[in-house]
């Protein structure tokens, strides 16, 4: 089995490299892009199992390639890790609203700790991939109970993704032990974006 290629979005070249080494030191193929730009080039150029996102860069913020990638159905669901500064909270809520599977603080988090979360975070993703097909399907908003479903759900723009401004749906996977029967979830296809 090949390694899964990880791309590390860093403009400081001195944590850009230290992540990438220990990344390859991890078993992991490592692609590394200095700005915003060059992220998206290789992201739409290549397969990539996770991004690892900076998000204050040169030429185009991290905020603005996460939401480029989630916009493009060829990238929509690689999944995408911030790494941010303390005092980016406001940015951090707003990168986890696009998208976005975690996020790490840069000066409270060791490469292991990068590695670590890296490893959860593809760990997780393969596991939703191996579970097989899933369905989408819209719901009809103020009919039979789905304003019961709005209020227990509590979603804030009834069955909107406040992020995308697109309608959300429910995600339906098949249970293995169950035929006939599915887990659902509330998701916006936009983003990704599960809602309670």
């Amino acid at each position: 089995m090949s390694a899964l290629t990880v791309l590390v979005v860093e403009d400081t070249e001195l944590l850009r490299r230290i992540y990438a080494d220990k990344l390859a030191q991890d078993g992991y193929r490592v692609v590394t892009a200095a700005d915003g730009l060059e992220a998206l080039q290789h992201v739409r150029a290549e397969p990539v199992d996770l991004v690892l996102l900076d998000l204050v860069m040169p030429k185009m913020s991290g905020l603005e390639v996460l939401e480029a990638i989630k916009k493009d159905p060829r990238t929509m669901h690689v999944p995408v890790l911030i790494l941010s500064n303390l005092g980016q909270e406001s940015d951090i809520e707003r990168g986890l609203e696009l998208g976005a599977i975690d996020y790490l603080i840069k000066n409270e988090a060791k490469p292991a700790d990068v590695t670590e979360k890296i490893k959860a975070s593809l760990e997780l993703a393969a596991g939703r991939k191996l579970e097989g097909p899933s369905f989408k399907v819209a719901v009809k908003d103020r009919e039979y109970d789905a304003d019961r479903l709005i209020e227990h759900a509590r979603l804030q723009r009834r069955f909107w993704c406040p992020a995308c401004e697109v309608e959300v749906a429910i995600e339906l996977i098949p249970k293995a032990d169950r035929p006939g029967w599915f887990d659902a979830h509330i998701v916006c296809p936009m983003c990704g974006k599960e809602f309670a």
